[in-house]
């Protein structure tokens, strides 16, 4: 019956799936989870400030804690417009996608 609705992640043993990362089964947000920690950490263009990585509707962010920017890699921020679009985000991701996008949050 697995074949039908898959296998537990082995990472976090809570969803099942039928994807595998690297030979396991794993599911999406697992697989992210390793991406982001595997990525090379970035300074803050700003304050010099190592940056953390941030999984946010399926995208890696690059956040600065000391001055709370937010670096995107090319394409990112499309990314999480779709999201948002899709019905996924919230009001701290939509101000976000907005303000990145030149624009102001609604009712500001």
């Amino acid at each position: 019956m697995a074949w039908l609705i898959g296998n537990r992640c082995v990472r976090c043993n809570r969803k099942r799936t039928k994807a595998k990362f690297e030979g396991l089964p794993t599911c999406g947000a697992c697989e992210l989870r390793i991406r982001a920690a595997r990525e090379t950490k970035r300074r803050c263009p700003i304050d010099g400030a190592e940056m953390e990585k941030e999984v946010i509707h399926n995208v890696i962010v690059d956040r600065c804690r000391a001055c709370s920017g937010v670096w995107l890699d090319g394409g990112e921020l499309d990314l999480l417009r779709k999201a948002i679009q899709a019905g996924a985000g919230g009001d701290f991701t939509m101000g976000l996608v907005i303000g990145m996008g030149g624009g102001m949050a609604p009712g500001h």
